[in-house]
């Protein structure tokens, strides 16, 4: 299966934008909605789960097509099975959300939760997507301009990392591979 492309630049970095937006603004709006009981914010967020769930399902398309590319048992596969994992789970929960709402907007039946969990899964596979990229090379080509330049690093950033990379190493590295 070839690589996603867009003239001339991976295709998968151009369509995460929506989702990886909308999913967590909709659970803004969704928290607005319940500390107001405004139901324009309710609307609100249906349609902007609706969208982060369509352009959701686009990114994932184009992002399954370069995982099929990954040696299998390998770190990278390892760190895209857990990316691929965190936004099917959030992609599924915004689409339960979305489809319990499309009679009412208002929050029914543990939406708002369902909305928390997919923007931390969207939050979550970012920085999971990240690793591929910026630590690993997926799909990079050459070397960055500003590789030597300082970082402004977040206190406990260091023990996040850790964190989270302990809990990858729990992730199989296997998975298909098509050529």
């Amino acid at each position: 299966m070839p690589k996603s492309t867009f003239a001339g630049h991976p295709l998968h970095p151009m369509l995460i934008v929506a989702p990886a937006a909308l999913i967590p603004f909709g659970f803004i709006l969704d928290a607005m909605h319940r500390a107001t009981d405004n139901d324009d914010y309710a609307t609100a967020s249906y349609y902007s789960l609706a969208g982060g769930l369509i352009g959701g399902l686009a990114a994932g398309v184009a992002g399954a097509m370069d995982y099929m590319t990954i040696e299998r048992d390998t770190d990278v596969k390892r760190t895209a099975n857990v990316h691929a994992l965190l936004n099917t789970g959030a992609l599924a929960l915004t689409a339960a959300n979305v489809v319990m709402r499309r009679d009412t907007r208002s929050h029914r039946g543990g939406s708002l939760g369902m909305s928390a969990l997919a923007a931390a899964g969207v939050l979550l596979s970012g920085w999971f997507g990240g690793r591929l990229v910026y630590e690993q090379g997926m799909r990079v080509k050459g070397v960055s301009p500003v590789q030597d330049a300082p970082e402004l690093k977040a206190p406990g950033d260091e023990t996040m990392v850790r964190a989270m990379i302990a809990a990858e190493r729990k992730m199989p590295a296997g998975g298909p591979v098509m050529r």
